[in-house]
């Protein structure tokens, strides 16, 4: 009957010890949770407020480049406009020479129309002289005429003197037609030259709209490199906020990871400090521990290769994180001085292979290379703590 109780209240206290055991497990996970969560978020509004600075960096290069292109635009054209002017300004000047020069044919052409007109004065004046000779004129002449030759005669004469007449004036007619031709194809060049100039004028008109607008667009850039310049600043306040935060909530989580690890500070394991190489081989060192405020150190590797265990210890986490991706963290205990090692290996491939509460020996395979969470490429994450605190891993194993 003794034996029975006994029996009975050991089952109830295990049971009790295994829930209450449950119980804080799942509380534990609870706030790794809550602590992943808060991190999470963090890191997204600063990758959010650091994808508006690209953004905002992406629009200033840009209308720094529209600028500078329609600063070259508006430089040739203002090239151009100068050569247009040129041209413009020779046209006027041909403009000016040819008006000279038909000023200078209309006085030639006057000339020779006042000769004419005074040759042909003279022709009539001896007309009627000739028709006033002899009692009134050719006609009393022709009726006095005394013979035959002397009618012929005075007509031959009549026709001599009007033939000569008729004669100049044709030769004086001919030559102010002939000056007047030249004169219209002075006109008509000069004319060409005007349609030359209207047209250079035009050219030139829209070349100056092309400058004005250029102007405008220069303007309009300006302006968007001012505000880009005005966002920099607030999104650089904004980021350094953020930072912050993030460094906080990757306290807290370091926090929970090193309370992890607390729990099995009282494990008898003693770190020998000779440790061992993480991955048989590895092909550079990507990023170094401290670089930009980074946590490890990254060995870069084909996906795939195995992950050593660095030294004796027990899983303290095999799990997935937004950042490191598939990792795991080990316990080595404490060295003759009663300092603790811990150390972290992320982005593998896929699950662990091992599990939290399992014990691990140096050398053994926890896991494989890979590119997951936060990571551009297949590589190792390697962290290590002592007392807690953040150490370069490269300082202490062999690489």
């Amino acid at each position: 009957m003794i034996k029975k109780a006994v029996s009975l209240a050991l089952s109830v206290a295990m049971v009790v010890a295994l829930t209450v055991s449950t119980n804080t497990m799942t509380l534990a996970d609870d706030k790794k949770s809550e602590l992943q969560a808060q991190k999470e978020q963090a890191q997204q509004e600063l990758e959010a407020i650091q994808q508006q600075i690209k953004e905002n960096e992406a629009n200033k290069a840009n209308a720094e480049e529209l600028k500078e292109q329609y600063e070259q635009q508006t430089e040739v054209i203002t090239n151009q406009i100068g050569l247009l002017q040129q041209s413009i300004a020779q046209v006027e000047q041909d403009i000016n020479t040819k008006q000279l020069e038909i000023e200078g044919k209309q006085k030639e052409v006057d000339i020779k129309q006042a000769e004419y007109d005074e040759r042909w004065a003279g022709f009539k004046d001896r007309l009627g002289a000739m028709q006033m000779l002899n009692d009134g004129g050719s006609i009393a002449l022709l009726s006095s005429a005394s013979s035959l030759y002397q009618l012929l005669t005075f007509a031959e004469s009549l026709e001599q003197i009007s033939s000569k007449d008729k004669e100049i004036c044709q030769q004086i007619e001919a030559e102010r037609q002939e000056l007047e031709a030249q004169r219209t194809d002075l006109e008509n060049a000069k004319a060409e030259l005007e349609s030359q100039q209207a047209e250079l004028q035009n050219q030139n008109n829209q070349l100056d709209s092309k400058k004005s607008e250029l102007q405008v667009s220069i303007q309009q850039q300006d302006q968007t490199i001012s505000e880009a310049d005005a966002a920099a600043a607030v999104l650089e306040a904004e980021e350094e906020q953020a930072r912050k935060n993030l460094d906080a909530a990757a306290a807290q989580l370091d926090a929970y990871l090193n309370s992890q690890v607390d729990k099995y500070s009282d494990a008898a394991l003693t770190c020998s400090l000779n440790f061992g190489p993480a991955l048989p081989t590895y092909k550079y060192i990507s990023c170094v521990f401290g670089t930009g405020g980074h946590r490890g150190t990254d060995f870069a590797a084909p996906g795939g290769t195995e992950i050593y265990a660095v030294a004796d210890g027990i899983v303290t986490d095999a799990t997935y994180h937004y950042s490191w991706g598939n990792y795991v963290q080990i316990y080595h205990g404490k060295d003759d001085e009663g300092n603790t090692y811990s150390t972290l290996y992320a982005h593998m491939i896929s699950t662990p292979i091992v599990s939290a509460g399992q014990t691990v020996t140096k050398g053994q395979v926890i896991g494989y290379v890979g590119s997951t969470g936060y990571s551009t490429g297949n590589h190792l994450h390697l962290e290590m703590k002592i007392n807690g605190v953040l150490v370069n891993a490269a300082n202490w194993i062999p690489h």
